[in-house]
């Protein structure tokens, strides 16, 4: 992803941030981070040019009452009125010739104070923009790093630190986004000092030479601090992704914290991550500090040696004054850019984390086939299938073959490990075969688009995620605007409607960060719910009926077994007696199909799946009674 993320854009607002960046040492990875920035903030760019106008038009006003100062002084010492010296002077005069008032004095004072009204309201306008954008921009950046985690393949997902998605949608947007902010004062207070400087050059540039000769320190120094920002930047950003990974992984497992009496640890491990977190912050922040501090002493020293070789270049007083008054308001906006640059740095890791976020849903992915799904015929063909994970050393399913026909009840049995889920993954479309195939109607998955396959297929896990919710609106999800009646009746089938109607709010009941008011095979019949109201094709249930009792299993069961008539059913299992109705029996072991057959023929069969079977029934069994059966034999 940082490969994605890393590419030049040749055209495009990028360009025009880049040219307006200020030109500090070593500016590769600057302008790499500006183009980054320049890519999420697409689409709002058009606030760019509005508030590089709006700040170049308040710092002329401020700039005009600033050299009005210089009427002004000539003013109060008598004189008849302003000569002219050179182009600054006749701007001045320029603007005077509007004020109707006779009394130069009185003259310069009215075009000062307009001048700063303009001046003030335009910069309000500029705050107002920058706050709007800055809103529309915060949110569209979380947006966009929420739609990128949910469009990315499950199996990427999977392999990705929750903590880190977290961190990266939660805080690392907001930083993000301060870093745009900065680049933006970065453009506004570029555009004004450039003012700022045309307009010194325009009174003396012997004054203006100097001023540049004594501030020529300041970008080194600048520089080596950024530096040192930016790499504390990236710490920073990897201390905050371990303490939202062992935060989310704390609060998931609280049952476990407290029976295992680790309350305590936990708090102080909690503690060290945030403690490391605090330290790394503070000293990003203690270095970024230093930076204006640094100019504005510099600064200083610069109109110190100003005010001490004025004396040799004849300049009037009032020229002068003029002169060490835009100086000094200049001071505050080379302070601000350099701020806003230490601030852009010490958001790198920030941008970056966003950036690669984002890309992500930018980069191709594996394309999926433009054929419509819209319902099952003859049944789905798995053929020769292979699936190795990249970087391991042996497959998870190797050689896989097994036909699912339409209108019957499949069960995939086998020891834990043995890929049976994996399967189902791949049925999904999940992962991708490594070799093989699997074929919808002798269509290749391949073809099919997956958004349509999914949505007539109906999934329930043996450890089925339930929304801080009501019963009702979790039955719902997945399936928009479905009645009343018909979630009362997929509870019903799911046989969930009779504890459902025994709760205090009925349907209306909420169950809990994750179920956790409801038992779990509460959870699995809710989850069964959800899967039915959709009315599916194809329904894959992996271990969904594992923490049910035995009598509401065989209910079910019986079910499944008339629910397949219809439909097709496809469920994984390693209890042996929840499978004794399928149509079909394939059991796994070690990836491979070992057995294939109706129950009865395999239990006959005496192969692997009777020695489960009879395995597992002996389990079932007293131990004495088991006894006694042993020594019988």
């Amino acid at each position: 992803m940082a490969a994605a993320m890393s590419h030049d854009v040749s055209q495009g607002p990028s360009d025009l941030v880049t040219s307006l960046s200020p030109g500090i040492p070593d500016t590769r990875r600057e302008i790499r981070s500006v183009r980054h920035l320049a890519n999420m903030a697409e689409g709002h760019f058009w606030f760019l040019p509005i508030m590089a106008v709006l700040a170049v038009l308040s710092s002329l006003f401020e700039g005009i009452s600033l050299a009005l100062i210089i009427p002004l002084i000539d003013a109060l010492q008598g004189g008849g009125g302003v000569q002219s010296k050179g182009p600054a002077i006749d701007l001045v005069l320029w603007v005077l010739s509007f004020v109707p008032v006779s009394s130069p004095l009185i003259a310069a004072l009215v075009a000062i104070i307009g001048a700063l009204i303009l001046k003030n309201a335009i910069s309000y306008l500029n705050v107002a923009v920058l706050c709007v954008f800055y809103g529309r921009l915060s949110h569209a950046l979380r947006i966009g790093v929420f739609r990128s985690i949910l469009n990315r393949p499950l199996a990427e997902l999977e392999r990705e630190r929750v903590g880190r998605f977290l961190n990266v949608l939660t805080t690392e947007t907001w930083r993000a986004t301060d870093a745009i902010n900065s680049l933006f004062t970065i453009v506004t207070s570029t555009s004004t000092i450039v003012v700022f400087l045309t307009l010194l050059f325009l009174l003396s540039w012997q004054l203006s030479a100097v001023a540049l000769a004594c501030t020529a320190l300041i970008p080194p120094l600048v520089h080596l601090i950024n530096m040192r920002v930016k790499r504390m930047s990236r710490v920073a950003l990897a201390a905050n992704e371990a303490l939202a990974q062992q935060t989310w992984s704390s609060l998931n497992a609280l049952r476990t914290i407290h029976i295992c009496g680790r309350s305590a640890a936990e708090v102080l491990r909690f503690q060290k991550s945030s403690d490391l977190v605090r330290r790394r912050f503070l000293r990003m922040a203690l270095i970024s500090a230093g930076t204006a501090p640094v100019t504005e002493v510099l600064v200083s020293a610069a109109i110190a040696v100003i005010a001490v070789l004025v004396s040799n270049t004849g300049v009037g007083l009032g020229t002068l004054v003029g002169f060490l008054a835009i100086l000094l308001r200049l001071q505050p906006r080379i302070l601000a850019l350099v701020s806003a640059q230490a601030n852009l740095l010490s958001h790198h890791g920030s941008v970056v984390a966003v950036g690669e976020a984002l890309a992500a849903s930018r980069a191709p992915s594996t394309p999926d086939g433009g054929e419509p799904f819209t319902a099952l015929r003859d049944g789905i063909q798995v053929r020769d299938l292979t699936l190795q994970y990249p970087g391991t050393s042996r497959p998870v399913l190797s050689d896989v073959s097994l036909t699912v026909k339409r209108g019957t009840m499949v069960a995939i049995v086998g020891p834990s490990g043995s890929g049976k889920s994996t399967l189902l993954d791949v049925l999904l479309g999940f992962q991708r075969p490594t070799r093989g195939a699997v074929l919808v109607d002798a269509t290749p998955l391949s073809k099919i688009d997956l958004k349509s396959w999914r949505s007539r297929i109906s999934v329930v896990d043996q450890d089925p995620y339930v929304f801080d919710d009501t019963i009702g609106a979790n039955i719902r999800f997945g399936a928009d605007g479905v009645s009343n009646a018909a979630v009362i009746e997929a509870a019903r089938l799911a046989r969930a409607d009779e504890f459902i109607r025994h709760l205090p709010s009925g349907y209306d009941t909420v169950v809990g960060e994750r179920g956790t008011q409801i038992s779990g095979g509460q959870r699995q019949r809710i989850a069964l719910a959800r899967a039915l109201v959709r009315d599916p094709e194809i329904l894959l249930l992996d271990e969904a009926t594992n923490a049910l009792d035995r009598r509401t299993e065989d209910e079910l069961q019986v079910f499944l077994k008339s629910f397949a008539r219809s439909r097709t059913v496809i469920f994984v299992s390693h209890r042996i007696e929840s499978v004794l109705h399928a149509d079909l029996v394939v059991m796994l072991e070690d990836g491979r199909v070992v057995e294939r057959g109706t129950p009865g023929s395999l239990i006959e069969s005496a192969g692997p799946f009777a020695s489960l079977f009879a395995a597992q029934r002996s389990e079932t069994l007293p131990e004495d009674i088991r006894g006694d059966r042993e020594g019988a034999a």
